[in-house]
């Protein structure tokens, strides 16, 4: 969900992986005390990234890994964070991560999506959504409680092939394209 006031874009360049490695150090680092090592975990070169905008800054991002082909395919959504004003301030950033987040999965073709939730507030989130606790047990992590949680999406027409055009664009390109044709 786009607002005039907030947007999200899929990651281009080095300039903003850093600014969403920064936003990630903010949330999970110095806020949440997880450790660098943790935090950054070498997964950010095999995933694409989305970062969200409120009033023209910066405020969220989100990784999106895609970690099978089988079955439909199955992506994560990890890594969201919101800067703490922003998130206080503006619950559609967190829509519009989780909605651009769908919007990729759907591009992708993927039908599994899985995740972990720790807040409760995400918990509910996830569940609008239709994600639901997958039964395993939580993980504990450094003092942490994690749910483990998938979201399974119906796919009753296949997915539409992309186009030669679209296919050897960069994907942020094909994204930004797709978002504005729906």
């Amino acid at each position: 969900m786009q607002t005039p006031e907030t947007s999200v874009s899929m990651i281009k360049d080095l300039s903003e992986m850093q600014i969403a490695h920064d936003i990630r150090r903010q949330v999970f680092v110095i806020e949440g005390e997880e450790s660098e090592d943790v935090e950054f975990d070498g997964n950010d070169f095999c995933a694409a990234h989305l970062l969200a905008y409120w009033k023209g800054k910066a405020v969220g991002t989100m990784r999106l890994r895609i970690v099978s082909g089988s079955e439909g395919g199955t992506i994560i959504w990890e890594r969201m964070a919101i800067l703490k004003d922003a998130r206080e301030r503006n619950p559609w950033i967190f829509r519009a991560l989780m909605n651009s987040a769908r919007h990729y999965t759907d591009i992708m073709g993927l039908k599994n999506v899985i995740g972990i939730v720790e807040n409760p507030k995400l918990m509910r989130f996830w569940q609008i959504y239709g994600g639901k606790e997958t039964g395993e047990e939580p993980l504990e992590f450094r003092g942490h409680t994690y749910r483990p949680i998938r979201l399974t999406i119906q796919r009753d027409k296949p997915q539409e092939e992309l186009t030669l055009r679209q296919a050897i664009m960069a994907v942020p390109e094909v994204f930004d394209e797709t978002r504005k044709n729906t």
